[in-house]
């Protein structure tokens, strides 16, 4: 066992063997406070997995081990890169000098990729679906162990400075062991978005600072004009990374986001975004300290300070006194001054009405800088606040509203019957007579209501949310609020629905001589049925005079080259509906169908993935998905959801977050010059997918729709202890009804990820692929070889291979067990294991070569597979006995005492498997 772990990173040793021995050492570290805090007997089972029940706090312990080992991973994949990158900078797939690479090999030049790169826009929307299992002050402990881990990769330290490391190391597992992991209450509103905020404002703003960083590295590194990218000027050349947030604004099924929590959120990101200005305008006037007796200030610069001054009165006096015969410091305190003022909404003329003002005066003063040959410094210092204002704006991350189009129906309705319609049930009309009655309205200016009539709860609930969007639009402006999506999208006139809500609030403008809206609805398509009838609903919506009237007032207003909307596509419902092969190749057929719709309007569309954590609710390798995306379909703006432990798997820290959003932004860019520069290249094996498709779907539907399925999925899976858990403000169904169409899909997976099934992210692909290759032989030679030649298809049977990977043949018939009636347990069992035979015959079959990201996932369950284990077996008994003392109504206390040790292995086993939903 080594005493001086994570100190040698150049060697090359093979990653997993560090990884292992650096596990040998936290270990030693954790059986020495265990010893030291009167904890002995629990050592040993950090070495000796049990097969029977585990002593006291021997879940706690096992948590703690996987979490150690998760951040022990983390940091070593990051050296590893380090050691890739001295070597070869272009050498590691998704990176910005590899993906420049690539686009000189599509035949871009230089300016061909600068262009490219101006297009893009990335934007991780951040979520809090109920997926986080671990808390926020156990995250922040997290944090502090892994940057404690980084600092001993320098090789820097004396041994007396190392041994105090370890000390420090020491007190932070100890306190991370002393505190209580799970949560005993379900988090409020307000602690999930203080969690979101926390890397908006702290991780967030370095990580874009080192991409930038990267970016010029890389480009160097090619070989390319380096004046082309390091001035001041290059700056709009520079991509985006604008951040979205669902925390305060998602409404869907969630009771507990009213129209006050909108209201706050908004302006709650707003003063942290104008907080992070303040504190970065105090850095820099430390840092301007050029004397105008060592160099001459432009005459520009000393007019601009006397004019502002004359604006600021006397607080710009103070401005200047406080640092005499250094004007670069006194304008940028001026400029501190003026950030001041907007942060407390103050009326002074001078307080900033919008970011492009606030980046005017600092590109002035850059250029200031530049007069005098000081063009480092404006580099090094102007240069990243100006890119953080034009990622961050003054709103951090916009607000998404989202709402249920069946809430929305009901609302309207509501709104009919207040304004004294006879005919005011709206739900009982048909299609056309509800877009007829919408196109109407929608040439009107007025609203519904009168100010003193009240309509029901749901449209006062809506009113109320869009009255506080406009006061917010109407002070500070349209840029921090983001789409209103229509969850569970039908029909147009679920779309139509979201301009009367707005124009109801005055949210409508006269333009081109007729009305627009500064909002246009986000259709989110999210089932099997609205993936299919999406074209026609998009076609149809295209169509509307107020839809393109509003598209291009948009457009004029924000200064678009060309005219956006925005589509989500959700992966979670479809795959809940139909299967990982049928929903992800519909997803994929919606996109290339939606896209060819969008460019015979002359409309851009920006598509918005709605990617849970696992691979079956579209999660996954980010480079991999995003090179898999149908030709033509990505036009360098693309947004992207980011779920519960997905950000702080994504996020946890500097060195991780600048990783995952480098490949975002770098592959974004590689695909965008793919799907713009080269031709679409025709893939064969395209007209198999719709037949293994359809046959997937037949035999994950026949097994999910069979009589029983439902007990089996009850009793066979932690479901009703998840339900139960504390990991999320949400509730986990959306109306409370016990049926699967009601369930949430991430509990849906979750529940089968603890069970180790895992069975929405490869059921049915084993069918299909034995129907093709008994009745089309030599199309299932076409599908193999195709494999390496197609995007799609290689992340499609990844994706596959990588949930069959966690399934476990002989846990997973622990859990069904559970099921009382042997004839249900036999029925399902059975067919699930040929199922899964068949399946990872066929994939094996398929995967000549290893998937290297899934070779490192197999050796890193091989690690955990013995504690993993043990975990489940104590899962298993106690839901056998929580059951039954909840069956039997025993004392609430000791049911509740039973059911925190099950959320206990729920959250050990989600660290252990870096999974939950």
């Amino acid at each position: 066992m080594s005493s001086q772990p994570l100190q040698d990173s150049s060697n090359t040793e093979d990653s997993q063997t560090k990884i292992e021995n650096d596990f040998l050492f936290f270990k030693s570290l954790l059986k020495k406070i265990l010893n030291k805090i009167n904890e002995p007997s629990l050592a040993v089972f950090l070495d000796n997995a049990l097969s029977g029940p585990l002593p006291s706090k021997g879940v706690e312990l096992y948590s703690l081990v996987f979490q150690v080992l998760n951040m022990i991973e983390e940091n070593r994949a990051a050296q590893t890169r380090r050691i890739i990158e001295n070597k070869d900078l272009s050498s590691l797939s998704g990176l910005w000098a590899h993906s420049f690479k690539k686009m000189q090999s599509y035949g871009l030049s230089e300016n061909d990729i600068l262009n490219v790169l101006s297009l893009v826009v990335i934007e991780p929307v951040l979520t809090a679906h109920p997926t986080e299992a671990k808390r926020a002050t156990v995250l922040e402990q997290h944090r502090e162990f892994y940057l404690q881990v980084v600092k001993l990769e320098n090789s820097m330290w004396t041994q007396h400075e190392r041994n105090q490391i370890y000390k420090e190391l020491e007190v932070t597992l100890e306190r991370l062991w002393r505190t209580g992991e799970i949560y005993l209450n379900k988090p409020d509103l307000m602690s999930e978005l203080r969690n979101v905020v926390y890397y908006l404002k702290n991780v967030f703003p370095l990580a874009i600072e080192s991409l930038d960083s990267r970016i010029k590295q890389a480009w160097n590194e090619c070989g390319f004009n380096s004046e082309l990218i390091e001035p001041i000027e290059s700056i709009n050349h520079f991509p985006l990374v604008k951040f979205g947030n669902w925390v305060g604004g998602d409404r869907d099924g969630h009771p507990f986001v009213t129209h006050e929590m909108t209201a706050f959120t908004l302006d709650h990101l707003r003063q942290q975004c104008l907080e992070i200005y303040d504190q970065k305008l105090e850095s820099l006037t430390k840092k301007l300290s050029l004397s105008d007796l060592l160099q001459k200030p432009p005459a520009e610069l000393l007019d601009k300070i006397s004019l502002l001054s004359q604006g600021l009165g006397e607080k710009a006096q103070e401005c200047i006194a406080r640092n005499p015969d250094e004007p670069w410091r006194q304008y940028t305190n001026i400029i501190h001054a003026k950030i001041n003022l907007t942060q407390k909404n103050s009326p002074h003329p001078l307080r900033y009405n919008n970011p492009d003002d606030f980046i005017q005066d600092l590109v002035f003063l850059a250029e200031s800088l530049n007069a005098v040959g000081a063009n480092n410094l404006s580099t090094a210092d102007i240069f990243p606040l100006i890119r953080l204002v034009k990622n961050f704006g003054f709103h951090l991350a916009q607000l998404d509203i989202r709402q249920n189009s069946t809430y929305h129906e009901k609302a309207l309705e509501q709104i009919l019957q207040a304004s004294g319609f006879s005919d005011y049930q709206y739900s009982k009309w048909d299609e056309e007579k509800r877009i007829n009655f919408l196109v109407e309205e929608l040439k009107k200016p007025r609203p519904f209501l009168i100010s003193h009539v009240l309509p029901g709860n749901e449209a006062q609930q809506i009113i109320k949310t869009y009255q506080e969007i406009y006061q917010y639009s109407l002070t500070h402006g349209t840029l921090g609020i983001g789409a209103f999506i229509v969850s569970m999208t039908r029909s147009v006139s679920d779309l139509l629905v979201v301009y009367i809500f707005l124009r109801e609030v005055g949210l409508f403008a006269k333009f081109n001589q007729d009305y627009a809206c500064p909002f246009n609805p986000t259709p989110l398509f999210e089932t099997l049925e609205d993936l299919e009838n999406s074209s026609q609903i998009l076609k149809r919506f295209f169509e509307l005079s107020i839809t393109k009237n509003s598209l291009s007032y948009q457009s004029s207003i924000h200064s678009h080259s060309s005219e956006f909307q925005q589509v989500m596509l959700g992966y979670s419902d479809s795959n809940k509906d139909a299967g990982i092969l049928a929903s992800q190749w519909y997803v994929y057929k919606t996109q290339k169908s939606l896209t060819e719709i969008a460019k015979n309007h002359d409309i851009k569309l920006q598509f918005f993935h709605g990617r849970g954590g696992t691979v079956s609710r579209g999660g996954g390798n980010t480079h991999s998905f995003l090179d898999a995306l149908p030709h033509g379909s990505l036009n360098g703006k693309i947004r992207m959801t980011v779920q519960g432990e997905s950000i702080s798997q994504f996020f946890a820290n500097k060195i991780t977050a600048t990783f995952n959003l480098e490949q975002m932004l770098a592959t974004t860019a590689k695909t965008t010059a793919r799907h713009i520069y080269s031709k679409k290249v025709a893939h064969p094996a395209e007209s198999l997918i719709n037949q293994l498709a359809h046959d997937s779907y037949s035999a994950y539907s026949s097994l999910v729709k069979q009589d029983g399925f439902i007990t089996f999925f009850s009793e066979a899976t932690p479901i009703d202890v998840i339900e139960n858990s504390r990991i999320g403000s949400r509730p986990s169904r959306r109306t409370g009804k016990r049926s699967l169409g009601d369930l949430r899909a991430i509990p849906w997976v979750f529940s089968w990820n603890q069970s180790r099934f895992y069975l929405p992210n490869w059921f049915g692909v084993g069918s299909a692929l034995e129907s093709l290759k008994t009745h089309n032989h030599s199309g299932y030679q076409l599908l193999k070889s195709e494999i390496s030649q197609w995007h799609f298809l290689k992340h499609l049977i990844q994706s596959v291979e990588s949930g069959l990977l966690y399934t476990d043949v002989e846990i997973f018939s622990e859990y069904a067990s559970l099921v009382e009636d042997p004839k249900i347990r036999d029925l399902f069992l059975n067919q699930i294991i040929k199922e899964h035979s068949l399946t990872s015959q066929h994939i094996k079959d398929l995967l000549d070569t290893k998937n290297p990201e899934n070779r490192l996932a197999q050796e890193s369950l091989k690690l955990r597979q013995p504690l993993l284990k043990a975990l489940h077996l104590e899962q298993v008994n106690l839901l056998k006995l929580w059951r039954n003392q909840v069956k039997l109504a025993q004392n609430p206390q000791e049911c509740e005492q039973t059911l925190i040790r099950l959320l206990v292995t729920v959250n050990a086993i989600a660290a252990g498997l870096k999974a939950t939903g």
